[in-house]
């Protein structure tokens, strides 16, 4: 029985999630024996073209390129999926205001820099994409379990409960009931809620909860902070909170 062929490919983006992925070893090279990944830049010298049975994208498409590439890949490939916030919402490189960008091109590369890139939006800006894996970086156990559903033929399932869970696991005091801005209770868990038991507050990485109830939160942040601190903490969507 053939083995289904994988494809791995990157966008513009850190790689970290890539890494992430290369951390779980043993985990990943289990699951390679019941799949073919057949096209890797990262991981190995050797690629194939497609078709692909499935294909994992890391990164934002910000070039021409980049998106074109894109939709020949949803075009060769029965699964795609997203990886990691920048494919997945826009990430750290959606976050900055289109207006500020020839100023900060300007202070990082200088006056002659030529960008190349477009709009940095995530890869469903473009595409369908069927599942979506969050977070900077990812959680790596995340892909295995995604991975072993489609092998079995089901459809993998999104974490059914908040950042705040895994919070109060962590014995964290709440941000909101202490006066201070946090995303926590419509994004999605599955970060163990590092950055708030960091001392930082959630900026929503890992995702919008299927049944998030954004504007009841809109209120108590309204009572909290700011509009312009409201839309800051919301850009990691790429939207106006009001939508």
């Amino acid at each position: 029985m053939q083995k289904p062929k994988i494809s791995i490919y990157d966008f513009t983006d850190c790689e970290g999630c890539q890494i992430k992925l290369i951390a779980l070893k043993e985990k990943f090279l289990i699951l390679g024996k019941r799949v073919d990944i057949v096209n890797w830049r990262l991981g190995q010298e050797n690629n194939e073209s497609g078709p692909f049975d499935i294909s994992i994208i890391e990164g934002a498409p910000i070039t021409q390129y980049e998106i074109d590439l894109l939709k020949k890949l949803r075009k060769e490939s029965k699964v795609l999926i997203g990886l990691g916030s920048c494919a997945t919402l826009g990430g750290i490189p959606g976050i900055i205001d289109k207006a500020q960008r020839k100023k900060w091109y300007k202070k990082i590369y200088g006056d002659n820099y030529r960008p190349r890139g477009v709009d940095a939006l995530p890869l469903s800006a473009y595409v369908k994409v069927d599942f979506l894996i969050h977070g900077c970086p990812i959680n790596e156990n995340e892909v295995i379990q995604a991975m072993e559903d489609l092998l079995a033929g089901k459809e993998p399932k999104y974490c059914d409960y908040s950042v705040c869970f895994e919070c109060k696991q962590a014995n964290n005091p709440c941000r909101l009931l202490d006066n201070f801005p946090c995303l926590g209770p419509i994004i999605q868990g599955g970060c163990n809620a590092i950055c708030i038991s960091g001392g930082s507050p959630c900026y929503g990485c890992f995702g919008l909860r299927e049944d998030a109830e954004k504007k009841n939160l809109i209120k108590i942040l309204e009572k909290i902070t700011d509009q312009k601190e409201i839309d800051r903490y919301f850009s990691m969507f790429l939207n106006k909170v009001n939508k």
